[in-house]
Parts: structure tokens; C-alpha cells; sequence
């Protein structure tokens, strides 16, 4: 292991200083699935972070970072894959930026007993996700997990794993109702991805799920016009109903409301993983700051990987950038090459530009990093938007506002730019929401070669001329815009201009629409536009399902003390053949296939 921690080192390039030490609560090996408690620490009075990474053992340069730095020295890792690993520890001295890494072998046993060459299926710490362990192969092959419930009928299959000699595949099994006996097979798999051989079903009946969700209030049942491809509902829901006793807890339901699964945990869920996964943004468990760490986690919550907005910043200011950011909010996007691209906050304190005298004005940045969460490309608000022109409804921030992120240099912060949504465009571009502007813009990224400058401005006061129509057709402070055809985008138009204006069009609703666009004439056409029977103040989602039909989420209703959200599935003409309100405020909500694929626009 000596030649393996050598390289480690070399290639992290630290000092490799003895001084770092690295401890796990249970000893190796431990089976898969096991939660593992990692200690990084390192003598010295001054400022440390810590970084936690994991390599094969036989391949110690493939190095995965599981957390980048951050303030926390204690952090839990877990794998479902069965194999020798070498855990890296490194710890960085904020002030000097000495980098100083320990290395420690760890295995991970199958967990299925010796010599069975059967499938076995575990319960987990979530009772409605269960583990499902294959036999080892003779040949390396892949494969997958076909599940139902014979009282149900609606069969899932989960995303394919290699089989390996000495390394069965384990898999998370999640999608079940709560106690409801479930039937399990594994599929051996083509190259082509046909199926070539099953295995025997066994059975799990699923336990009693461990927390309250909002009552379903059906208006249109599911019927033969929905959207048959995307039966489960994935949602993020945000802030919780006190007087319900409901928390603010990642969740999926089928199309009737019956839970599938949840992560017992109130986190802000941004976007489901097309492997099993999802990606949420929490406090900084050390100083309680709101939004710090982004986090994409397994459908147990495991964390496979993960930042923070310390570490983004000790990398900033390597970069020589003007620039810290304050938090990481609203998207997260996994590009096509495995990297990472998400928003972040940054504040300026600025003389005369937005106001007479000094004022605190925050304003947005995008971050690229690649798959291990270095920074490879960045995009700031404040080198390419005007920032004399003011968020257009004059929204400012106060202490522990809604909505707002953390901010230093003022008593109040200028809510100038508030981006909110992420999405690559179908030529290798960046289009990004920009709510308090009222636009959605096009930025060159031109799939990392970019230089980040504004391609257009679609929205009012932008760059493209509308066709036909009226002003009253432009949205505002939008949510979730993203490409459904080459020359065609979905969003959901919140209407925030419309519905508080001194006189608001009668009885002012939130909006789905579909704008096409010419690049070319720079002309936009807005051809589908539907009223959603409320106005939501805020947040808000859009997508197009396999059948054309569109799934909006008007994800603020209500107020407060009383919320209320609205879901529903509404046809090319405008009818809704789907509709569930909520007691409780939604961010997102996607229609997805299964829990192993992400969601979709039109696919």
C-alpha cells in the first residue's frame, strides 16, 4: 500500500506531511451499504478544511472526490460497491494554502453470504427502499433490476451495473409503495441493451414510510390522455405546512398520490440524477449559513459527491478572481463530458449605480467544475449584464428574507439579477433564467470554449421582436426555461408583473408558455399560452412530457400560513387531463419515467 499512498500524494500534490491523520468508526472491511464515519485532522492552531476522496486500490490515480473542502472534519461515506479502496484525507491550512493529505485502505465486502450464487434483497435505513444484491458472474456483464407489485402492475427497472467476477452488482431499489410485497429479478444484458437472461423473481414487501405528506386534492384524475411513459412525480417541496404537520422533505409520488419514496431530510431539492440520484443544497453544518453545500446524494442520501462555498472560494481566489461567492441557489445542471454547472450569489458593494451613495447589490455568477468539482469555467453577472438597469419589480433583501441569499456588505442587498434556472441549449450553450430581469438569456459556453458573452435577451426590452400578440404576452419573473425543440422553449411564467401591477389584468393568473423562436430574424412567437387558474408568487416548474402534453407546477399558492400548490398535465390545446393541488409550497415537480431517470423535455 506504501507505492499506492506515494502516488496518492504525488498526485494530489501535497506535502504528504505525517502530521494529517485519518480514522474511520468501524474497522475494514465492512460490508456494502454501510455508513462509515471518516475523521480527517491535523495538528496546528491555525484554520483547516478538509477534503475526503476515494480511489481503487489497484488504481490509486483514479481518484474521486467525494467532499471538496469544507469547515466539517467528521464526514460520512457509504458505498454499495463491493472492492479494495484507498480513502484520501487531505486538509488544507486556509492561511498558508499548504495542502497535506493520509491515505487509508478500506474494503468493501458484497453483501451476500460467501459461496451464494443466488440474489438476496435488504431492507435500508428508508423503508421504502430496499438493496438488492445479484451473484457474482463468471464473465463481466451488465445488468439491471425489473421490479413490480402483482397488485399494481406497473413494472421499473433500474440503471444497469457491471457484473464482475468477485464483485457482485448491488443495487438500490426504490419507486415501491409502502407496504406493498414487491417481485425482484435481475436481467443480464446485451451490449445493445436487450435482455438476454432473468433470474428468478424473489420477493419485498416494503415497510411503513416515516413521515406525513400533503393530502392529494384530485380535480382531473389520470386518464387515457396523459402522458402514459412518465407515471411517477418527482417533488421538491420547500418550507413545510406547521399547521399540517408537514415537513419540507424530497419526495415521489405516483400519479394518484400514493408515496414512492422520500429522503427524510429538509433539504432544498433542485433536479432528480439520471443513475439514482438527486441534487440538494443545505446549510453549513458548522456556522448554520443558509445554501453553502451542493450535494449530489444516492436514493438512500449517501452523498457522492459534494461542494462548498468554501472550497469554491479558496479556488477563486486562486484564480486571481475579483470575486467570493456568498451561496450556491436555484439550479444544478450535470453537462454531457460529467461536469458540473450551477449558480452561485455574488455581492458587490457599488457607489452610484444603483441608487445615489454606496449600496450593497447582489448579482449572479455561474460555475463549471469538472467532475471532481475543480473550476474549470466561470460566467459572472457583473461583467455581462448592465447592472444600471434594476431588478424590474425594485426587489431588495433584507436579514432572513424568503428568497434571499445570505449577504455582508449592507443593512439590505439590491435583488438585482435572482437567476434561478440552468439549462444547456441543443448547439453547447448556456441558457439561464434571470428572474428580477425578467429575461432568459443565452450565454457563449460553446461547451466550455466560450467566452461567456450574452448571445440574446428573449423577454420584454430584449433583443427579439415579437410576433403578433400584445405586450401583455411577455412574461416575467419566469422559472425553468429550457429547449423542448431547436427552436422552441418552455417555461413557467409566474406573471409577477401582470398580477401586481396597479391594474392587473382581471382575475391574473400564472402562465405555461412556449415561445418560438428565429435566431436568425431574431423574431419570438409565442405559441402556447395557458392561464393555470391562480397566481403564484413565486417559484415554479415546466416540462414537456413524451406525448407533447406539458407538466406545470404553480409551486406558490396561498400565503405562509396557509400553503397551497397546483400540478397539473395540460394537452396541446390548452385542456388539462391532470390536476392535484397540495397543501404545502412545491419548488419543482418532474414527471419521470422511473427513479433512475432524470427528467426529460419531449424524449
Amino acid at each position: 500500500m506504501r507505492w499506492a499512498s506515494a502516488i496518492l500524494i504525488a498526485a494530489l500534490g501535497t506535502t504528504g506531511a505525517s502530521a494529517v491523520t485519518l480514522t474511520t468508526d468501524l474497522p475494514s472491511p465492512q460490508p456494502a451499504g454501510t455508513n462509515i464515519l471518516v475523521s480527517v485532522s491535523e495538528s496546528g492552531d491555525s484554520e483547516h478544511l478538509y477534503q475526503l476522496s476515494i480511489a481503487p486500490a489497484d488504481q490509486p490515480k483514479d481518484r474521486r472526490v467525494i467532499y471538496a473542502y469544507q469547515s466539517s472534519s467528521t464526514l460520512e461515506w457509504s458505498s454499495v460497491r463491493p472492492g479494495s479502496y484507498v480513502l484520501i484525507g487531505s486538509v488544507l491550512d486556509v492561511e498558508s494554502g499548504q495542502q497535506s493529505a493520509a491515505v487509508l485502505p478500506f474494503t468493501v465486502l458484497p453483501a451476500i453470504p460467501y459461496g451464494l450464487n443466488a440474489p438476496v434483497v435488504h431492507p435500508t435505513r428508508n423503508p421504502l427502499v430496499a438493496l438488492y444484491v445479484a451473484p457474482p458472474c463468471g464473465d463481466p456483464i451488465r445488468m439491471r433490476v425489473r421490479f413490480f407489485a402483482p397488485s399494481i402492475g406497473v413494472e421499473q427497472v433500474t440503471t444497469p451495473e457491471w457484473c464482475l467476477p468477485q464483485a457482485p452488482p448491488h443495487f438500490l431499489i426504490a419507486g415501491m409503495r409502502q407496504d406493498t410485497t414487491y417481485l425482484m429479478q435481475h436481467e443480464a444484458l446485451a451490449s445493445d441493451g436487450t435482455r438476454l437472461q432473468s433470474s428468478w423473481p424473489i420477493s419485498f414487501t416494503t415497510g411503513t414510510a416515516e413521515i406525513a405528506i400533503s393530502p392529494s386534492t384530485i380535480h382531473a384524475p389520470a386518464g387515457p390522455e396523459t402522458s402514459p411513459p412518465e407515471p411517477l412525480i418527482w417533488n421538491s417541496t420547500m418550507i413545510g405546512n406547521d399547521a399540517l404537520g408537514l415537513s419540507p422533505y424530497p419526495l415521489a409520488t405516483d400519479l394518484e398520490g400514493n408515496l414512492l419514496w422520500y429522503w427524510q431530510r429538509p433539504v432544498w431539492a433542485l433536479r432528480p440524477g439520471a443513475d439514482g440520484s438527486f441534487w440538494h443544497i443545505t446549510p453549513d453544518p458548522m456556522t448554520g449559513t443558509a445554501n453553502q453545500l451542493l450535494t449530489k446524494a444516492d436514493l438512500l442520501g449517501n452523498v457522492i459527491k459534494q461542494t462548498s462555498v468554501r472550497d469554491l472560494n479558496v479556488q477563486l481566489e486562486r484564480r486571481d478572481d475579483t470575486d467570493r461567492i456568498n451561496d450556491i441557489h436555484h439550479d444544478v445542471r450535470e453537462l454531457r463530458n460529467g461536469d458540473v454547472a450551477f449558480i452561485a450569489s455574488v455581492e458587490r458593494l457599488v457607489t452610484d449605480l444603483q441608487g445615489a451613495g454606496e449600496v450593497s447589490v447582489l448579482g449572479d455568477m455561474i460555475i463549471v467544475t469538472d467532475k471532481n468539482l475543480t473550476i474549470k469555467w466561470l460566467w459572472n453577472a457583473w461583467d455581462h449584464l448592465d447592472p444600471t438597469r434594476l431588478a424590474t419589480m425594485g426587489e431588495v433583501c433584507g436579514p432572513g428574507d424568503a428568497g434571499c441569499p445570505p449577504f455582508y456588505l449592507g443593512d439590505e442587498s439590491n435583488d438585482w439579477t435572482h437567476a434561478n434556472a440552468l439549462a444547456l441549449t441543443p448547439d453547447g450553450n448556456l441558457l439561464l433564467s434571470v428572474r428580477n430581469q425578467d429575461w432568459v438569456v443565452k450565454i457563449d459556453y460553446d461547451e466550455g470554449s466560450g467566452d461567456g458573452s450574452i448571445l440574446w435577451r428573449l423577454g420584454p426590452d430584449g433583443d427579439f421582436t415579437m410576433l403578433g400578440g400584445s405586450e401583455d404576452d411577455w412574461f416575467s419573473h419566469i422559472h425553468d426555461p429550457s429547449y423542448i425543440a431547436d427552436d422552441a422553449i418552455v417555461l413557467f411564467d409566474n406573471s409577477n408583473l401582470r398580477c401586481e401591477a396597479e391594474e392587473p389584468p382581471p382575475d391574473c393568473q400564472s402562465r405555461g408558455q412556449i415561445w418560438q423562436i428565429d435566431e436568425t430574424a431574431m423574431t419570438a412567437e409565442l405559441v402556447f399560452n395557458k392561464d393555470l387558474g391562480d397566481y403564484a408568487f413565486a417559484v415554479g416548474s415546466a416540462q414537456q412530457l413524451a406525448n407533447g402534453n406539458l407538466w406545470l407546477n404553480a409551486g406558490m399558492l396561498g400565503t405562509f400560513a396557509e400553503p397551497r400548490a397546483t400540478v397539473q398535465e395540460v394537452d396541446p390545446s390548452g385542456i388539462t387531463v391532470l390536476q392535484t393541488d397540495l397543501d404545502i409550497f412545491q419548488y419543482r415537480s418532474y414527471r419521470l419515467q422511473n427513479l433512475y431517470s432524470e427528467a426529460t423535455n419531449g424524449d
